[in-house]
This record gives structure tokens, sequence and C-alpha cells, in this order.
């Protein structure tokens, strides 16, 4: 069911065997911290430049409806000030750190997702479009080792649970 202020987001997903060398030295990033609050569907997040300027803060809801495929979700945003962000921080919550790089593959822009922490070594590339035809018609990146939209284990919710040695594991059992 759609809210009023909900939007539809149309995405691809596909895991990399490490970060492309045309961005292994680049400063051009934004650091991720997501905070997925306990109990909830919503995530907290900040978003910085590599200079640790904050861009932007906000408070999410993105979830799955049972007649939605994989490729499709359903989310609202809500930017936040400081004041605001700092309270919602003091919530318990499960966090995830990225660096999310923009990446040029032909036609197409890819961000480029390197995460931190207990999900170091894991590398995604994510694409959105505004219909599902065109969405389906992006080749496979040619940095990219295979596709992962359809595997709801390489979701921000999912992928914040793991543990070092878990994602280590998934990484293994995916690849091999």
């Amino acid at each position: 069911m759609a809210h009023k202020y909900a939007q539809f987001e149309l995405e691809r997903r596909w895991l990399l065997a490490s970060l492309p060398e045309a961005l292994q030295n680049s400063q051009a990033y934004q650091l991720i911290e997501d905070r997925y609050l306990r109990g909830t569907p919503l995530r907290l997040r900040r978003m910085s430049d590599a200079s640790d300027q904050v861009t932007a803060l906000k408070l999410t809801q993105k979830y799955q409806a049972t007649d939605q495929t994989a490729y499709a979700t359903t989310i609202t945003n809500f930017y936040l000030d400081e004041a605001s962000y700092a309270l919602l921080e003091t919530l318990p919550a499960n966090v995830l750190v990225k660096r999310r790089y923009k990446l040029r593959d032909g036609r197409f822009s890819f961000s480029i997702d390197q995460f931190q922490g207990n999900l170091t070594g894991l590398v995604l590339a994510e694409i959105e479009q505004p219909d599902i035809a065109s969405l389906l018609a992006i080749p496979t990146p040619t940095f990219a080792r295979r596709e992962v939209t359809e595997d709801p284990r390489f979701t921000g919710g999912e992928l914040v649970g793991l543990t070092e040695i878990q994602c280590q594991q998934l990484l293994r059992g995916i690849c091999n």
C-alpha cells in the first residue's frame, strides 16, 4: 500500500570481487553510517564527504510490500536537523558503515558501496532506474562478479546483523 509521502525505488545490485581499480585511491566518496533502529523498519542515516563534512542527515523507512518484486521497495525519507538526528541517534541500533563511490560503466552510472567494520571485504554495485523495463535492460557491469538483487541476504537490513565471520562465510559461499 502506497502512503502519501512514500516513493517507489527500483534498483539492481551486484557483488564485486573488490573495489574497481579506478576507485582504489579515490577520495571522491560519501561516507555513510546507517543506524538500523532495533525493532523497527527505520534507518537513521548520516552522510558525509571524505573530509567528514556532513552532507545529509535523514530518517528512512524502507520496506518491500508483499506485491513488490526484489527489484522494488517503498521508501520514505525525512531530512533532519542536527538536534533531531542527535536525539534519534541515542536509540538502540545496529550500525552499518560504508563508503559510496560513483562509477561510470558505458552509458550507466553505478553507486559502488565498499563496506567497513564487520562487513570489510564486501563491495556492492547498485543502480536505480525510473521504470522496470529500463532497469532490466541494463547489462551486468563489466566489473561485477554476479547479480544479487534477488538475494535478500544482500539488503542493508540483513547485512547489518552479520558478524565478521558470517560475512566472510557469506562471501565464500556465494563466490564458490
